[in-house]
């Protein structure tokens, strides 16, 4: 159990800041961008290089695509998986990361080493086949050069770089850096670096210092492609490393993505200047001898540092192109974000295959590409569309399954008035725990000046709701919105104001201490007396909290959470321990907030509490909202009707009887309650013609609520 205090981010340190953001909308599509180009980038090779097969049509323009996109597409990716793994692992901590990325990595690269590996190596054999119809040729390319980790290199890699971050990290805060003072002067630099339009030659640097000096360095390939073998090697350690490592920087003042945003056309135009000069130097196709460059030796030297500073001005053009163009959320774009992974994952054998086919067929390249890239998306999409997002595949590649179809919206949700403005809000969120689905595209909201009261059985979803507000859980799919920002802002939660059903507090420190405590957070509270009297706490404000009763310590927690004057405010069983006096109380004191334009989410099992304060109700059951309304139109939505009678009658019976909710016998006295208020009694008659004291009310709001959930069960 933890105490959550509405002015401190809850998961990132101290140095971070965070936007008003639950996704990274730019930066998911640009990771998606450099995914599906290595469909692009694959797909060319036939057209310029034996591999895997020598098509007939030959083409400079595709082998200068080639060029292009494979000097920056890999610094590309692992610079934004260095930010998103920063993110998540300071979100989810060292155990929830480690897990979600043994299931998100491990598990694929795994499963692709043992089916995609034989598979592409077989047609990439039978290519070279083609091509070099003698059995030498054939042989030496078969021939053993380390582990085959083909395309799925980039997940071995990305394992290596989570776990020498995390080592490195813990090794660093542990033993140099324990205050954070060091850190907080690498922000300080990295953001005076990242400032001038020059600092792509300052990161080019690592990567420059193992290529320039390589003799074996093929110059026209760029980073070598790490495809075979265990053992990491150098030039990709520093060309993907040194990415990894400034995304994770990056990650740690987030507002830095804007200088690349502001950047974003000078950094294109000096990366297709780069580009320009050293396809000049080197030539429009690989020279035959890979590792020499035509010229004076000073030649090799530029080359070198144009290659390397162009990979890094391509990665901040990019990066800062998607954050001009591509900033909002878009179904459009989430869903391919979605659909890389698995493209790029299974479209090596695809491509290959049919660069295979196609290489004899007497067709123009203009054709043959675009038909090879045109039938393996086809077939891909297809593939995803009906056997990825909807299964246990989609789950662990995206976190996530995703209905083909969306789900029929509950015949029992009511409109809501318009006219306010929503305050907290649930956008289609989904939310599992393994196999568990805690929330099912649930979408819900609460408007200023109204109580909404959240009922539902255990498990129905209630309390992930309100961690998902919070920001102590991450939605797997779905919108969250409070204050009209990021849960995970600081600024969003300032008009927070909680109580949560499970506190703990310094036991030393009394209610009044405690109350100065969270008023210090927030930027314009009631003073501690203005909340003792509003709370009425008085009589046990300067008793320690740890000798406080069970009541009095919710009276506190309540008084904590309302000290803000908070805009939102989430209670979750706040009367829970307390006494009738105490309770009433308590009602009147949120009466208060809500007439005064608070808007407050309620979780109760007190159904009557719900009755006497909420301006609007919501049923959940099983992760989905079943029914949403004012008191009276939900009782309406079922039309329940209590008939009461002292009768003698089996109470077993009438349970069974058409139409009945419940049915209990107290003193003599039968209640039941049902649908059809005519048919109950005329049965009631006939059971005990004596029946007597015959009274028939509208059922309560527990009622109703209690024959919504039973109907979803």
């Amino acid at each position: 159990m933890v105490t959550w205090h509405p002015g401190s981010p809850p998961f990132e340190e101290p140095a971070m800041t965070t936007p008003a953001t639950d996704r990274f909308h730019a930066l998911d599509a640009a990771r998606a961008f450099a995914l599906l180009l290595g469909i692009v980038l694959h797909a060319t090779m036939s057209f310029f290089l034996p591999i895997p097969a020598q098509d007939v049509s030959q083409s400079t323009t595709l082998a200068v695509s080639f060029y292009v996109i494979h000097s920056f597409r890999m610094s590309l990716f692992f610079l934004i998986a260095g930010f998103f793994a920063h993110m998540a692992f300071h979100r989810r901590g060292l155990r929830a990361f480690a897990k979600d990325r043994a299931k998100r990595i491990l598990v694929p690269m795994t499963a692709g080493w043992l089916v995609l590996a034989p598979i592409t190596v077989a047609i990439l054999v039978w290519g070279l086949s083609r091509t070099f119809p003698t059995a030498t040729a054939t042989d030496a390319a078969a021939a053993p050069q380390g582990f085959p980790l083909t395309h799925l290199w980039f997940l071995y890699y990305l394992c290596v770089f989570y776990v020498s971050a995390i080592a490195l990290r813990a090794a660093f805060v542990a033993g140099i850096d324990r205050d954070g003072a060091l850190r907080a002067r690498l922000d300080t630099v990295l953001r005076a670096a990242l400032a001038s339009t020059l600092a792509p030659l300052a990161f080019a640097l690592p990567l420059f210092a193992v290529l320039a000096f390589d003799p074996a360095w093929p110059v026209w390939f760029g980073i070598p492609t790490p495809d075979t073998g265990l053992r990491p090697q150098l030039p990709a350690l520093a060309g993907f490393g040194t990415a990894f490592v400034l995304g994770w920087l990056v990650h740690r003042q987030t507002d830095l993505l804007e200088i690349w945003r502001r950047q974003w056309a000078i950094n294109l135009a000096l990366a297709v200047a780069l580009s320009t000069l050293c396809l000049v130097l080197v030539g429009l196709l690989p020279a035959a001898d890979p590792t020499t460059i035509a010229g004076a030796p000073i030649n090799r030297l530029v080359y070198a540092l144009a290659y390397t500073a162009s990979v890094w001005y391509w990665v901040f053009g990019l990066i800062g192109a998607t954050l001009r163009f591509c900033a909002n959320a878009s179904p459009a774009r989430r869903y391919l974000a979605d659909t890389s992974y698995w493209f790029y994952l299974v479209h090596l054998p695809i491509v290959f295959g049919l660069q295979v086919i196609m290489m004899r067929w007497p067709l123009h390249w203009t054709l043959k590409f675009p038909l090879i890239v045109a039938i393996t998306l086809g077939l891909l999409f297809a593939s995803y569309h009906w056997l990825v997002r909807p299964t246990f595949i989609g789950e662990i590649l995206n976190g996530r399954k995703v209905p083909r179809y969306a789900p029929k919206p509950s015949p029992h949700v009511l409109p809501i008035e318009e006219g306010t403005t929503a305050v907290a809000q649930l956008l289609g969120v989904t939310k599992r725990f393994g196999t568990t689905v805690a929330l099912d595209d649930f979408s819900f909201s609460a408007k200023a000046g109204e109580l909404v009261a959240v009922l539902g059985p255990n498990g129905a979803g209630k309390t992930t709701a309100l961690g998902l507000w919070l920001g102590t859980l991450e939605p797997d799919a779905g919108q969250v919105r409070v204050m009209g920002g990021s849960p995970f802002d600081v600024h969003s939660r300032l008009g927070v104001g909680v109580m949560m059903q499970d506190v703990n507090l310094a036991p030393m420190l009394s209610a009044r201490e405690h109350i100065a405590l969270a008023a210090s957070y927030y930027r314009d509270p009631l003073s501690v007396a203005q909340t003792v009297a509003l709370t009425g706490i008085e009589a046990f404000a300067g008793k320690r909290y740890d000798k406080l009763s069970g009541g009095q310590k919710r009276q506190v927690q309540f008084a904590i959470a309302i000290c803000g004057q908070p805009k939102l405010l989430f209670l979750d069983e706040p009367t829970v321990g307390l006494d009738i006096p105490a309770r009433e109380a308590l009602w009147r004191t949120i009466a208060a907030l809500r007439d005064g334009g608070c808007a407050i989410v309620l979780t109760t099992h007190y159904l009557e509490e719900a009755e006497v304060l909420a301006d609007r109700v919501a049923v959940l059951a099983e992760g989905r909202l079943i029914a949403e309304g004012s008191v009276d139109a939900m009782r309406a939505l079922i039309l329940c009707k209590r008939v009461r009678a002292a009768c003698q009658v089996d109470v077993e019976q009438v349970r069974r009887w058409p139409g009945v909710v419940d049915a209990m016998h107290d003193a003599g006295v039968v209640t039941v309650t049902g649908s059809d208020a005519e048919e109950i009694v005329r049965r009631l008659f006939a059971a005990d013609p004596g029946l007597r004291q015959l009274e028939v009310k509208q059922a309560s709001l527990a009622e109703a609520f209690t024959e919504l959930t039973k109907e979803v069960a």
